[in-house]
């Protein structure tokens, strides 16, 4: 017995010793997460934040965020305001320390139960702590600080101090800080003056400010709104009788008429950086460091941009006034200049008359894209994945779209016999662009694509020349061709340099970092090629600079028939989208015209307007460049020369897994491309050795046929009907 008492003593003397370390661990780990806490202050607490967006010369472009507040006091916050917002925010604010623990099980145990975050279990005093002093990062760092600081919090202030600095902070959408403000900005009242209804509608804005807005979002508005009252209702703040006649209230009862003009409150130092900050504002709130937040311009951030202002303004302007190279007309247009080398964006040019907040038409369109989209999903994943060099050759005979009436056609309305590819991309002739997207099949493309910030999700075969649902925006293709002048790494486009919080910390993990879309050798040899675009060779002369290293392709796509019966529109000699883009090792530059809206024949592109694309690219990248010559695009180690023509030693091998096994095997295409290259270069050295030797025996000449294309020579089989308007591109 004296054993198991003195085993027994053991065991408790242990058990406490440990639980003792532990608590001296633990109490250790809380005083250095505390210590980290910021310190509060009432500047830390109530100081309205603004955020600031700097150009890249550091100079000040525009004020976003805490723009319009005004404060209110304790006193002058009517009873009722006060019954509203803490009976669907905190209904026990009077009562507990600063946390709620009931508050917190519930929320657990109704998320759980859900499935999803469908409620909350912070109290009002941790809110004023989130939004004043902390991060909305879910660390239990962060986590541990904000129940430290709401405890201090209670102890600092009183509960009409706390409730008062809630009330002046929170964020009521389109801008507007505080009840106060949003009483004005909605109803053009004073708090007095509001309406219960009305009260309960402001009470409720703020838990999702964008979807209960009541311009917006009318109906979730009025849900929400109706929700407030019913816990007004259960917290009896008001009757049964009332609540029954309030939700029946009209949503906009006596809401003020605003216009989406008015509802901008930016304030912007150049009318003619509204395209460039627009796109700045959106990708701030779509970072998803700042998922977790109402509105992250209220964080007193410092965004460094890249913007160009000389050249910003001269892009808006020239859209604006569509002086030279443009020639003046009814339908739309938009340029988007980025570096080649890292994706920032450097102008927008967003539309005509572009005011902030408006249609963007360089981030926001969804276009077709025409023959630009070739070099993309047709020949650059030939040249990844099969080793196909500039001089693969495809057919260019007559292809009828199987299960139709139509034909393909080229936009000369002629065939080429079998053609190399430098070819037929400088002159941007439709069927060998099918026959070589069918020859990598439809999900090697789509791989590729995506690679570079564009997605296709047909595999008919007027995808391959830009005919397809799958549109794009100029600022995607502007980035997709920047991968192939930044040696095949691709960035995705975006206009911060930097962020600083209020701090003066920067904030990583906002610009996406950079990733490799293809080897250096394809995007050579696609430039190689793409060069000749910009010659008599090509479709787009009238888009080279001169004296410049520089690549591009056009493109174009057309109206359907019913455009020529609707509104008279010639549907053969008149274009829907027109599309140059173009790039250096520098700079590249996407230039969209096109109808907006289809309405009237004067949306539709003459020829003369059409082939101003050109002109404006090139106008435009000279400016890019203050009319300086780019280095020259580098020949990679992996790039070697057989004859005349460069081809890869390379070889990527991520898609060999892709029918595996049939005519598209990477691994017996790759092995095709190179006897391919081998037979031609026979043929070189026997009509060489012909020439130094003319009485030597003449050498048969040996006739090399792509077999990667020979496989295509049928139609496809791919039952989707098209249009007859849908075979008519141009380049």
């Amino acid at each position: 017995m004296q054993k198991w008492t003195n085993f027994i003593k053991y065991i408790s003397a242990v058990f406490f010793f440990v639980i003792s370390i532990l608590t001296v661990i633990v109490a250790l780990f809380l005083f250095r997460e505390f210590s980290k806490a910021p310190e509060i202050t009432r500047e830390s607490l109530v100081d309205s934040l603004t955020s600031r967006i700097y150009d890249k010369d550091n100079n000040l472009i525009a004020t976003v965020g805490n723009e319009h507040r005004e404060f209110v006091s304790s006193e002058d916050i009517p009873d009722t305001v006060k019954d509203a917002v803490l009976s669907i925010e905190d209904s026990r604010f009077y009562s507990h320390v600063g946390l709620d623990p009931k508050r917190i099980v519930k929320a657990v145990i109704v998320n759980l139960s859900s499935g999803s975050s469908r409620e909350g279990g912070s109290t009002i005093t941790q809110q004023v702590v989130k939004t004043s002093l902390l991060t909305s990062s879910k660390t239990y760092e962060r986590k541990l600080q904000e129940a430290f600081l709401s405890l201090k919090l209670e102890s600092k202030y009183t509960k009409d101090d706390i409730l008062e600095m809630y009330l002046n902070k929170i964020f009521y959408s389109d801008n507007q800080y505080g009840i106060k403000t949003a009483a004005k900005y909605f109803y053009n009242k004073e708090l007095k003056d509001l309406s219960i209804p009305q009260i309960a509608l402001l009470a409720g804005l703020p838990q999702q400010p964008m979807v209960y807005n009541p311009y917006d979002n009318p109906e979730a508005a009025k849900d929400r709104r109706n929700t407030v009252l019913y816990a007004m209702y259960n917290n009896n703040k008001i009757t049964k009788a009332q609540y029954d006649e309030y939700i029946n209230v009209p949503i906009d009862d006596g809401l003020i008429n605003k216009n989406s003009s008015n509802r901008q409150l930016q304030t912007i130092s150049n009318p003619k950086y509204g395209a460039y900050i627009d796109f700045v504002v959106k990708e701030i709130r779509s970072a998803s460091i700042f998922s977790e937040e109402k509105d992250p311009f209220s964080l007193g951030l410092k965004i460094y941009t890249n913007l160009d202002p000389k050249l910003q303004e001269y892009v808006q302007t020239m859209l604006d006034e569509q002086h030279t190279p443009m020639r003046p007309h009814a339908s739309q247009a938009s340029i988007s200049v980025l570096n080649t080398k890292n994706g920032l964006v450097e102008a927008i040019g967003g539309g005509k008359n572009y005011k902030y907040g408006g249609f963007n038409y360089s981030i926001d369109a969804k276009i077709q894209p025409g023959s630009s989209i070739k070099p993309i999903i047709d020949y650059a994943p030939g040249i990844e994945y099969y080793n196909w060099d500039s001089q693969t050759k495809f057919l260019d005979t007559p292809y009828l779209i199987a299960g139709t009436n139509f034909y393909i056609q080229n936009w000369d309305r002629a065939y080429h016999g079998n053609i190399a590819m430098r070819n037929a991309l400088a002159m941007s002739y439709n069927i060998p662009a099918v026959r070589a997207f069918e020859s990598v099949g439809f999900e090697r493309s789509k791989y590729f694509a995506e690679k570079l910030g564009i997605n296709i999700t047909s595999e008919v075969p007027t995808t391959a020349i830009g005919g397809s649902v799958d549109n794009v925006s100029p600022m995607q293709m502007a980035a997709a061709f920047a991968a192939f002048g930044n040696e095949g790494v691709y960035n995705k486009p975006s206009s911060i340099v930097k962020v600083i919080d209020r701090y003066n910390n920067e904030i990583s993990g906002i610009k996406p970092e950079p990733k490799r879309a293809m080897n250096a050798s394809t995007a050579f040899i696609i430039t190689d090629m793409l060069k000749d675009v910009l010659t008599t060779n090509g479709t787009s002369p009238n888009g080279k600079v001169a004296g410049f290293d520089m690549a591009g392709k056009s493109g174009s796509s057309t109206f359907d028939d019913s455009a020529a019966i609707n509104y008279g529109i010639d549907v053969v000699n008149s274009t829907k989208d027109s599309w140059m883009v173009g790039y250096t090792t520098e700079h590249t530059v996407a230039v969209w015209q096109g109808a907006d809206n289809l309405d009237s024949a004067a949306k539709a592109l003459s020829q003369e307007q059409d082939e101003t694309t050109q002109l404006i690219m090139a106008n435009v990248m000279s400016q890019a460049h203050n009319n300086t010559p780019p280095e020259q695009f580098k020949v990679p180690d992996t790039i070697e020369k057989s004859g005349s023509v460069y081809y890869a030693k390379d070889r990527n091998t991520e898609t060999d897994h892709l029918y595996a096994g049939t005519s598209l095997d990477a691994v017996y295409q790759s092995k095709i491309s190179q006897k391919n290259r081998e037979d031609r270069l026979l043929a070189e050295q026997a009509t060489q050795i012909a020439r130094i030797l003319p009485t030597a025996p003449t050498t048969k000449k040996t006739t090399t046929t792509n077999k990667s294309t020979t496989t295509n020579r049928s139609t496809t089989t791919n039952k989707s009907t098209a249009t007859s308007s849908t075979t008519r591109r141009t380049g």
